[in-house]
């Protein structure tokens, strides 16, 4: 299911909208660059937070399983920014 599909994608994009509107002036007159930098470390922030617990299986097992995870999640993460892309160009080109 994607995102834009999901029941509760209304409450949760009205939840991140008002956040992103928090954050915008402080973006705001920084370079792309320093702008891409900011977002680069907050999603690897993000997904360095994301573990999976302590594996019964053996050493290494849990990283293994981390690593999947945030793969993912990285994956997951990509879509949803396309389809956001798509949907703020089609706000400006519609």
């Amino acid at each position: 299911m994607s995102f834009t599909e999901d029941a509760d994608a209304s409450a949760l994009g009205e939840h991140c909208d008002a956040i992103v509107d928090r954050i915008k002036p402080i973006l705001a007159g920084e370079s792309p660059g320093v702008q891409r930098a900011v977002v680069c470390d907050l999603v690897a922030i993000w997904l360095a937070c994301n573990r999976v617990g302590p594996s019964s299986l053996g050493p290494g097992r849990g990283r293994a399983a981390g690593d999947r995870l945030r793969e993912e999640l990285l994956a997951l993460h990509c879509r949803h920014v396309r389809e956001l892309v798509e949907m703020y160009l089609g706000d400006v080109d519609g």
